[in-house]
């Protein structure tokens, strides 16, 4: 009886040893197993992300230009309307000014109006015999 219970105690320390090894063996397939599935899914995210930026930039580049086209065209409209330059001529008495359009575009000068000058124009500025004066507005 004495070498079955012999034979029972190996056999059952044996069993415990299998276990542990074992044991310890499934810990580290499982923490490898969840580390690679971790893994994995960083990786499907990094795709999915990439795939959304690239679907994102195809789309401002076909869409954008309808969106941006007509706000810089508004631009472009305000500036050529702004291609007018004024000029402006004392008269002889130095109260009245002379104002002109001049269209940079067509280089078209138009008359608009006779209004009253600013006091600084008329005594800021000398004029000699013929009416012509430096810096005349």
């Amino acid at each position: 009886m004495q070498a079955d219970q012999q034979a029972g105690t190996k056999a059952e320390w044996l069993a415990a040893a299998v276990n542990h090894i074992s044991g310890s063996k499934l810990g580290r397939w499982s923490t490898r197993a969840r580390r690679d599935e971790r893994h994995a899914k960083a990786v499907r995210t990094a795709v999915v992300l990439s795939l959304f930026c690239v679907l994102l930039t195809a789309a401002l580049l076909v869409g954008g230009r309808g969106v941006i086209d007509p706000l810089l065209q508004s631009v472009l409209d305000a500036r050529e309307t702004s291609r007018i330059g004024e000029i402006v001529y004392t008269m002889p008495d130095g109260t009245f000014c002379r104002h002109l359009a001049f269209d940079n575009v067509s280089g078209e000068l138009t008359e608009r109006t006779v209004a009253q000058c600013n006091q600084d124009i008329s005594k800021r500025h000398t004029r000699d015999k013929m009416g012509f004066a430096w810096g005349a507005h």
